[in-house]
């Protein structure tokens, strides 16, 4: 523009013919306008380029100037006129930018500059002005505008992506509200900062400085993509994938652009898959113990049953006998609960009182809870049935009583575990509804702001520091009891401790294939019809001897094998000689399902029995599939072995 109106003021002290000379010889318009003082307007030593910045020839533009005005945009033209009056009442310098739309309806932008002169009998000013054709440079501008109107809206589009720019200085010119969540600045705290005031670590900025000047002085990116642990606002690392591309402003200078990806939920999927084989690998482990511990079990119960049966009643060993059996029973139970938590299973819905559920599952969570900490229950005594995965609602409330007394932090307090029946908010008011389950854990802890509550079942979302929490816990909590088709709410403030509700739907008819029958006791008084012949297979000795003494106290004529071969060759030799096979799952050769399997080969419809020391879901269908008549925890022997043998003969 200083340009065009330095040629403009050059013009005003040419002669006619010097500059009608000049006017053909350079682009754009050159003509000299005049306002006179009656208002008239007048256009004087036009040169035939206004033909192709108007359309018009300059005969028409000098018979009525006014042509000029005509094709100016209506929006624009108020503002192009004020402009030209003010220039002629001060003299100053007029230069402006505007828009036209020419006879043939093209679109054009034009810019001017003039210096105005007052004439001699000072009534009149002219301007010797330079009009030239910019619509290019303006179609240019604009495209240029809506590029960088489209990065911004693409970098503020990218919510999980961070996006900063910086200029040759490291300064900040472009901060993207990924940056602000990621890195804890806002916008207006980080533009003009320079890159390593913000976040890199002390013990990275030397050689980010060093870097960034060398990339920007070669004007390309010398590191690939990488991983790069930098620094949050509050000091704390922030892990990232981080990418840098170098890019050349408008004005030819070097911008460096840095694309950080948030690695921390990676990271806490790891940490999560990491933590998840461990728990398999425990599984693993614990369900190869389960079954040599199960059988050292199984073969102490057995054992004591019949001893004491030897014994009088009132003889002094049969209290210590009774110490013992309580010791196994309880043994017996843990290694279950260890089964049941260390091994992931597929949701499996069956038919559950929820007291005795609670209970078991609250005491095996009490030999966790710190001192100081009181664990109260709170459970009402009508059988509430529903229809559930018994290890998921386990999982739920270990998870509650855990953040629980966590909330507690350090303090003496309770956290107490409830059980009624009543509507769930959902259903409140509705008079025709009928009542849930109604579960509760209540804690007297530190308690949770508003924020705290609106986040508290976003996975990955903690109160708890760094290495202390995975933030998956009530994330999990929230997932069953909505694949439950339950509801779940929470209660807390600040000072005043928290209590999370859920609710289940009550079940009131139960399915056959959910009764909850217990097998009945075993009548030593009554013993089976005899004659019948039972094959025992196990590897283990005391299990096979104890066994043995079980059956044939009540009658039952028992074969020992240790063996599958063994056992499938004395089958196979005499196939109507047994009644029913009792056979370990886990043996050294084969498999009990795969002895199953070979044993309908030789007798179809010889009975099977399975025992094994974990029964899980999966382990029934396999054995329902193989044609097993029934599947028994070896544990479980004194008690269930023979009423089990007892309802299949007979």
């Amino acid at each position: 523009m200083e340009t065009l109106h330095s040629a403009a003021a050059t013009l005003a002290s040419w002669d006619e013919a010097g500059y009608r000379s000049l006017a053909e010889s350079i682009p754009g318009a050159l003509l000299r306008y005049t306002l006179h003082a009656d208002g008239r307007e007048s256009a004087q030593a036009l040169s035939s380029r206004c033909r192709s910045v108007w359309e018009l020839q300059p005969q028409q533009i000098e018979q009525d100037p006014t042509l000029l005005w005509d094709m100016v945009e209506m929006g624009a033209l108020d503002a192009l006129r004020a402009s030209l009056w003010a220039s002629a009442a001060t003299l100053a310098p007029w230069q402006a930018e505007w828009q036209i739309s020419t006879p043939s309806g093209r679109h054009k932008w034009l810019q001017g500059s003039g210096q105005p002169e007052r004439q001699a009998d000072g009534a009149a000013v002219v301007w010797h002005l330079v009009v030239l054709d910019v619509s290019e440079r303006k179609r240019a501008e604009q495209a240029l505008q809506g590029s960088e109107a489209r990065f911004r809206d693409l970098v503020e589009g990218l919510e999980q992506v961070s996006v900063q720019g910086y200029d040759r200085e490291r300064r900040v010119i472009v901060w993207n509200s990924a940056s602000e969540v990621l890195y804890g600045y806002s916008r207006e705290e980080a533009l003009g900062r320079r890159l390593e005031d913000l976040i890199i670590p002390p013990a990275m900025r030397e050689a980010v400085v060093a870097g960034t000047q060398a990339w920007l002085a070669a004007g390309v990116v010398s590191i690939p993509a990488e991983e790069l642990v930098l620094q949050h606002k509050d000091g704390r690392p922030v892990h990232v994938f981080s990418s840098h591309t170098m890019q050349v402003n408008g004005r030819g200078e070097a911008e460096l652009y840095c694309v950080d990806i948030d690695l921390s939920q990676r990271h806490a999927l790891e940490a999560q898959l990491r933590e998840g084989q461990k728990l398999e690998a425990m599984g693993r482990l614990a369900g190869g113990i389960a079954h040599d511990f199960n059988n050292v079990l199984g073969g102490m119960l057995g054992n004591l049953a019949l001893a004491r049966e030897k014994l009088p009643a009132g003889h002094p060993v049969q209290a210590h006998l009774d110490l013992i059996a309580r010791g196994s029973r309880h043994a017996r139970k843990l290694v279950q609960q260890i089964l049941a938590f260390s091994r992931r299973q597929p949701q499996a819905l069956r038919a559950l009182v929820l007291r005795p559920l609670i209970e078991e599952t609250l005491g095996l969570m009490r030999s966790s809870m710190p001192p100081g900490v009181r664990l109260a229950l709170s459970l009402d005594d009508e059988p509430l049935r529903v229809r559930a995965d018994a290890t998921q609602l386990q999982q739920v409330l270990m998870n509650l009583c855990t953040n629980g007394w966590h909330a507690l932090q350090g303090r003496r307090g309770s956290v107490e575990v409830g059980l009624d029946a009543r509507l769930p908010p959902s259903l409140a008011g509705n008079a025709h509804a009928e009542p849930w389950a109604h579960l509760w854990v209540r804690d007297d802890g530190c308690g949770m702001d508003e924020h705290t509550r609106a986040h508290l079942f976003e996975p990955f979302f903690t109160t708890k520091p760094p290495g202390q929490g995975t933030g998956l816990g009530l994330a999990v909590v929230h997932g069953v009891v909505l694949a439950h088709h339950g509801e779940i709410s929470v209660d807390s403030a600040p000072g005043r401790g928290t209590c999370v509700h859920f609710y289940l739907p009550l079940l009131h008819e139960v399915a056959a294939e959910d009764a909850l029958t217990a097998p009945a006791p075993l009548d030593f008084d009554s013993p089976a019809k005899s004659g019948f012949h039972v094959l025992y297979l196990d590897d283990d000795e005391v299990m096979r001897l104890t066994a043995q003494g079980l059956l044939e106290r009540i009658g039952l004529r028992v074969t020992l094998c240790q063996r599958c071969q063994a056992a499938l060759d004395t089958v196979a030799a005499d196939p109507y000689g047994f009644d029913i096979v009792v056979t370990d799952f886990n043996m050294p050769d084969l498999s009990g399902l795969q002895v199953a399997q070979r044993l309908a080969q030789i007798r179809p419809d010889l009975p099977v029995v399975l025992s094994s020391g974990y029964v899980s879901d999966d382990l029934c269908e396999q054995a329902r599939r193989a044609g097993v008549r029934a599947v028994m925890r070896k544990e479980m022997s004194f008690e269930e072995l023979g009423p089990l043998i007892k309802r299949i003969l007979t």
